[in-house]
């Protein structure tokens, strides 16, 4: 349990600013030339919006994208207004005619040493124009019927409210249906435009000139991400006894459970409807329910398959064969939380045909997070399909688009790829490996997805269902094979349920999303051999075979959970780490340490690649007066030092989610041991009232099974005077025949 004694003060940094080039009369000319062309391009855009302002981009350079680098100086003494971020290089800013010469002055004649830092920063400046507004062309959005809008947001009250009323006189005068969402803590809105058949050129550019227009885009369209074919493949009668009392609920949100298929139906608790045949044919929805509610069953007891189903809250809400646009799936998802706010566990086995953008985060993923952070509640995403050619084997080519689709970028939800469980003659895959069509992270700016894998079916040549396929309950209640991320989900699901019901009620830790997420995510580490980074892009953490995996510790492991609440400038410490005497060996540690720390940062949808706001730095390793060494990573591991974009790309710096691992096969030295954290905000970013609540798993096993390591951790955890307590858990345990 978090304890305020366990937060210190630490020794933050902040030496003089770097000066990247030279910045002399030659270059400060150059870049006031780029002003120039950039004001020009803008310069219609304030004449038809003289109480807007006009959005500028700051191009940095790359290895100057840190905070500390940015050039908030120059923007502070030139009157500009923050506009966030675009991608990890574009700085925004909004500007009027008056800020526009005052930058320009400042270029061309200030010389104090930050000055000249932050102008060595910047490669040039932008304007924010058609390209950058809509980068997919006009086409595109008239072809997909429907389209969003994404606004920007300022750091200026006033100037928000003049771009909100803006925006609304803008479409009332070109007459579009639109529909406006909040979204944010700041509840600041996009939009949706409902229908573009009177949409002409001419509005088009209209809009597009709108100097408050950050993003015009297709709407997305969601689809089920799985197929299933009655009797393809060898499958057995479908083993779904009816459920025992006391299991908890998972919401599946998809194309709805049909009525025919009795063997689900004493598990569906509710059904909620809001798409109706012939827009649904109950297929998908039945597939997806039915591993929520039996995936061993209907598997013939496969021991990677959870013991234990969940009941189904039946949320039909999805189209089967067109998909449903985002906005209207935003809408009906919300309406059925507030229906039922005491499910927690969400199942989304929905997504995007295409991969993820590599730098910002899409609308609804950024609804799943509000929505997550709302009402309380964990979602569990598919990570989508990959259905391209070539077909991807294993080990997979480097240059096929297959990242994660939307939602799966979310970073609160629990995203999950898929694995084969079994092998056959001409299976594309062998037992264990990445699905054919299992998409792959990282999400955007590399944030570590899917965050687990579990069973969702082997695909056959050419491509098609077989016995290597998983089974599943169709809508007429037959069984029958399929395979897509879609099955990996509800498996996945169905544990989550259960870790939150097992420690819900209790008087230690709360459930909370992040803590659950965190058993899952380490239960997968526990239980799957440790990954290479390219590795981990298909895996996750792995694959988490049960419940009590996440719960439990073996004989030879030692386990803590911690709740820690962390704030700038103050280190979160717990020192002398309690090390199990068999792990010790002449003075050496000698074993495994497998670390997961997951928290909920703020986010800001504004800040582009900058979205998450908060992030943590986590060690583990010996003291040396008040210094640790950090052991698990080693120190100089590929990203965890130099440039910023380094970090975020093979560090792992402003994920959500951390996750670490390391082996001492020979030992290595250490009287102290401790385990840290800190946080970190990004510019800009205000103080956070209660801190940052951060979830740390931490186990320390043998590596030769030694079955007396629990017993001896718990004896060196009763030395310390740390308050502590075991988790309160239950299990429900049923014989499955």
């Amino acid at each position: 349990m978090f304890e305020r004694r366990d937060l210190q003060g630490m020794k933050t940094g902040g030496g003089p600013k770097r000066e990247f080039v030279v910045v002399d009369a030659a270059y400060r000319e150059a870049l006031a030339a780029s002003l120039d062309d950039a004001a020009q391009q803008v310069f219609s855009q304030m004449q038809a919006h003289p109480h807007l302002l006009a959005p500028l981009m700051f191009r940095l350079r790359q290895e100057a994208i840190a905070k500390s680098h940015r050039p908030v100086k120059l923007a502070e003494e030139s009157g500009l207004v923050s506009a966030g971020h675009e991608r990890v290089e574009e700085m925004l800013v909004g500007a009027h005619a008056g800020s526009i010469a005052a930058l320009r002055s400042v270029i061309l004649e200030r010389d104090i040493k930050a000055v000249r830092a932050n102008l060595s920063a910047i490669v040039r400046i932008e304007p924010w124009g058609r390209a950058q507004r809509n980068p997919e062309g006009t086409l595109a959005v008239q072809q997909q019927g429907r389209a969003l809008l994404r606004f920007f947001r300022y750091g200026n009250d006033a100037a928000n409210a003049r771009l909100f009323d803006g925006v609304r006189g803008l479409l009332a005068h070109l007459g579009l249906k639109h529909r406006f969402f909040r979204q944010g803590r700041h509840g600041w809105f996009y939009a949706s435009l409902l229908d573009l058949s009177n949409v002409n050129e001419e509005k088009f550019d209209e809009l597009l000139s709108f100097p408050g227009l950050r993003r015009l885009l297709p709407e997305p369209r969601l689809f089920p991400m799985a197929t299933a074919t009655a009797g393809t493949g060898a499958v057995t009668a479908p083993n779904m006894p009816p459920p025992m009392a006391g299991l908890p609920t998972v919401a599946v949100f998809d194309t709805g459970t049909a009525a025919a298929a009795t063997d689900l139906r004493p598990w569906v608790v509710r059904t909620k409807t809001y798409v109706l045949p012939p827009d649904t044919d109950h297929q998908h929805g039945t597939n997806v329910a039915s591993l929520v509610a039996g995936a061993r069953g209907l598997n013939a007891g496969h021991g990677d398959l959870p013991p234990m189903g969940a009941m189904v809250y039946d949320v039909c809400g999805l189209e089967s064969a067109s998909g449903g646009y985002v906005g209207d799936i935003i809408l009906r998802l919300e309406d059925a939380i507030r229906d039922r706010p005491d499910v927690r566990v969400w199942n989304l086995s929905l997504g995007t045909s295409f991969g993820c953008d590599e730098q910002t985060f899409s609308e609804f993923a950024q609804t799943l997070d509000q929505l997550s952070d709302q009402y309380n509640v964990l979602f569990v995403v598919a990570a989508g399909n990959y259905l391209t050619e070539p077909r991807r084997t294993w080990p997979a080519l480097a240059t096929l688009q297959d990242q994660v689709s939307c939602p799966g970028e979310s970073v609160r939800a629990l995203t999950v790829g898929s694995i084969c469980h079994i092998g056959a003659p001409d299976a594309l895959n062998e037992a264990g490996e990445p699905a054919a069509y299992s998409r792959r992270g990282p999400g955007p700016v590399f944030t570590p997805k899917p965050d687990i894998v579990h069973v969702g079916g082997g695909v056959h040549a050419p491509w098609s269902s077989g016995a290597a396929s998983v089974a599943v309950l169709t809508s007429s209640n037959a069984p029958a094979r399929g395979f897509g991320t879609s099955f990996a989900a509800p498996i996945a699901s169905s544990m989550a349920a259960h870790a939150w019901d097992a420690i819900a009620g209790g008087t230690g830790l709360t459930a909370t999303p992040a803590l659950v997420k965190a058993l899952m995510i380490h239960a997968a580490q526990l239980s799957s051999p440790p990954y290479t980074p390219w590795e981990r892009r298909y895996y996750g953490a792995g694959l988490p075979k049960d419940v009590v995996a996440a719960l439990y510790d073996r004989d030879d492991s030692f386990t803590l959970i911690f709740e820690s609440r962390l704030v700038p400038s103050l280190r979160w410490r717990k020192a002398p780490y309690p090390i199990p005497s068999g792990l010790m060996q002449d003075g050496k540690f000698r074993g495994e340490v497998i670390i997961t720390a997951v928290y909920a940062p703020p986010l800001d949808g504004n800040a582009g690649a900058e979205y998450v706001r908060a992030n943590v730095e986590l060690s583990f390793g010996t003291l040396d007066g008040d210094n640790i060494h950090s052991k698990v990573p080693l120190k100089g591991e590929d990203g965890t030092d130099g440039y910023e974009s380094a970090q975020v790309e093979h560090g792992g710096k402003w994920a959500p989610v951390k996750v670490h691992r390391k082996v001492f096969t020979n030992g290595i030295g250490g009287e102290t041991w401790a385990l840290q954290a800190r946080m970190f905000l990004r510019e800009f970013e205000p103080a956070l009232a209660e801190g940052l609540t951060v979830y740390i798993l931490c186990t320390l096993r043998s590596l030769d099974g030694d079955s007396e390591i629990h017993a001896q951790g718990m004896r060196a955890l009763m030395s310390t005077n740390w308050v502590r307590q075991d988790l309160p858990v239950r299990v429900p345990v049923q014989a499955l025949t």
